[in-house]
């Protein structure tokens, strides 16, 4: 009579719920098998192209050459340092040399020099002779020296003496370096 009528229904809600979800973490389960797969296919193929080990070696051999360059680089700078100081110090020395030959320069003939101390900031000349003359020609000499060249002030006369035995007459003078 009435075939038509079902009272049971055949289709389960909840199992067609549950088969859903069975058929989406399935989808998904696939989905990230496949991004892992094709993960490690990249890796393997930037491991066959670009060796790891080479990279390395390259590496280690690009920082022992740095480290050499660099202690190359430090003697350099030290070296460019020191030769600095050492011009700047030559820069500021006085010419000593220079200051010896002109101070011997104007000794006259008969005089004879029995002591000369230069040092940075001060030269000392002791000179005797016979004559007086001499003598105060030799101080004209050293002022002039001081006015011409400039390379001595402040000139003392610190004494004047006679040897009465060898009749000679000594004079110490006493200057400071420009």
């Amino acid at each position: 009579m009435n075939d038509s009528i079902n009272l049971v229904s055949p289709k389960n809600e909840q199992l067609e719920k549950e088969q859903n979800r069975l058929r989406v973490a399935r989808l998904l389960a696939f989905v990230i098998m496949a991004f892992v797969v094709a993960i490690a296919i990249l890796v393997f193929v930037v491991n066959l192209t670009l060796p790891i080990n080479s990279i390395k070696q390259n590496e280690q051999t690009t920082l022992t050459n740095i480290s050499v360059l660099h202690k190359k680089l430090t003697q350099y700078y030290l070296v460019e340092d020191r030769a600095n100081h050492l011009t700047n110090i030559i820069a500021q020395r006085k010419n000593i040399p220079d200051i010896a030959d002109d101070l011997l320069a104007v000794v006259p003939q008969d005089l004879d020099i029995s002591s000369m101390q230069i040092d940075a900031t001060k030269v000392s000349l002791i000179v005797s002779g016979a004559s007086l003359l001499s003598m105060n020609k030799l101080i004209d000499d050293v002022i002039m020296l001081q006015e011409q060249k400039n390379i001595i002030n402040n000139i003392v006369m610190q004494q004047l003496s006679l040897d009465v035995k060898s009749d000679r007459y000594s004079v110490s003078i006493q200057a400071d370096i420009k």
